[in-house]
């Protein structure tokens, strides 16, 4: 499946251990920081569609969410407190000092790139 890649932040922007919230083409997006690797996936939580970067805390590789502690592996999407939901995830590259986040864009189409398929 072919992504086109958007600037969302630099590596200055996301310490090691971090997270942060960003808008990606006005797609919120939640990127973090595990041992220096970047993961990005949707900002909300598929429970309650609460901000993960606003209320949310990592530890590692999960992040959980502030309001009803579902938690998550952002570097799968698993939910480890009910493993019938996943977190949207998004590939990340970097380049430099910048942070891209990719969005799923269907060859052929003529449609713009976009987060959900």
């Amino acid at each position: 499946m072919p992504y086109y890649f958007y600037s969302a932040c630099t590596v200055n922007d996301l310490p090691v251990g971090g997270r942060l919230r960003v808008a990606v083409e006005g797609y919120p997006v939640c990127l973090y920081n595990v041992e220096g690797t970047y993961f990005a996936s949707t900002d909300s939580c598929p429970h309650e569609r609460v901000s993960l970067g606003d209320g949310g805390t990592l530890d590692g590789a999960t992040i959980t969410c502030g309001a009803h502690r579902w938690s998550f592996d952002v570097r799968t999407g698993e939910c480890h407190n009910n493993p019938g939901h996943k977190l949207r995830l998004f590939p990340v590259g970097r380049k430099g000092d910048e942070i891209f986040v990719g969005f799923w864009v269907n060859e052929g189409d003529g449609e713009e790139p976009r987060a959900d398929p």
